[in-house]
């Protein structure tokens, strides 16, 4: 089938191309404009803009968070139903269906969710099945489980079982990728700690932040997965914290890190309230 989309503008930056023209589809993939054909279908574009779909590579669209936040603000459907698309206000103003139509609104075409809880994955895809008109996938959450710890233990570290490890709860959650969040912070929490650093250690395991992160990059890259490890470092918000940044970009030693939300993790401690920008140092 062949599709006209007429008299958009059409914006192409990887070619430098800015105009109001027309783009032909045929089998889901973009063609010249064909010789002598009549389309099968023209949409009418006109003060449209026609661009390749954007993607949200970091958005909590499913799983048991959501579930929990929609808990404990039933009143958000009733906002939802207000804004954009038409949705009737009910549940579903603020579920799986509206995410859908809200980022297709948007013009997203493709969402992932950044931490399933393994245990929990079956609902997260269950949920996003779901999810009209986009793509979606999810990243699994590794890093302050008991099972990951025991294996790092300072003088016991088993990094083939790690790698086997990592590869069944890639393979059985069904996920894109692995996310680490506040690797090790969320065990030494439970011990009343309030900022947790890259060199530290986790109480009762031995193994610091920084072994944690590497051995998961390490077991990724060694797995070939695509895409490296997705991390939240420690310290999100904190005053200073862009120093933890900083250690674990170096820490990396070469290998991909993909960093989550970085913007929050990029406070430093001048000015009168002991709280500032640590953007440029963290571009440099």
């Amino acid at each position: 089938m062949l599709i006209q989309l007429k008299g958009g503008r059409v914006i192409d930056p990887a070619n430098n191309r800015d105009f109001v023209g027309d783009v032909y589809l045929e089998n889901r993939r973009i063609v010249d404009a064909p010789d002598g054909r009549e389309p099968d279908e023209v949409h009418d574009v006109s003060g449209k803009i026609v661009m390749a779909g954007a993607i949200d590579v970091h958005s909590h669209i499913a799983g048991t968070n959501v579930t929990l936040g929609r808990q404990l603000m039933p009143e958000l459907p009733l906002i939802a139903s207000a804004e954009g698309q038409p949705i009737l206000p009910s549940p579903a103003a603020w579920g799986a269906y509206a995410t859908g139509i809200r980022y297709a609104e948007m013009g997203y075409t493709t969402v992932i969710e950044p931490a399933m809880i393994p245990t929990h994955a079956i609902q997260s895809h269950k949920e996003m099945a779901s999810i009209p008109i986009i793509d979606v996938a999810g990243l699994v959450i590794l890093g302050n489980d008991d099972y990951t710890l025991n294996l790092l233990r300072t003088g016991n570290v088993k990094s083939d079982e790690l790698k086997d490890y990592v590869a069944w709860t890639l393979s059985h959650s069904k996920a894109l990728g692995l996310k680490v969040i506040n690797a090790g912070g969320s065990e030494a929490f439970k011990f009343n700690a309030r900022t947790f650093d890259l060199d530290e250690q986790v109480p009762e395991y031995g193994v610091t932040s920084r072994g944690i992160v590497e051995a998961m990059q390490q077991a990724i890259a060694d797995l070939g997965v695509p895409h490296p490890p997705h991390v939240h470092t420690n310290n999100l918000g904190i005053a200073g914290n862009v120093d933890t940044a900083v250690a674990t970009l170096e820490a990396t030693q070469g290998n991909p890190i993909h960093l989550a939300h970085i913007q929050f993790y990029g406070y430093g401690k001048e000015g009168d309230k002991g709280f500032s920008s640590g953007a440029p140092r963290l571009m440099e």
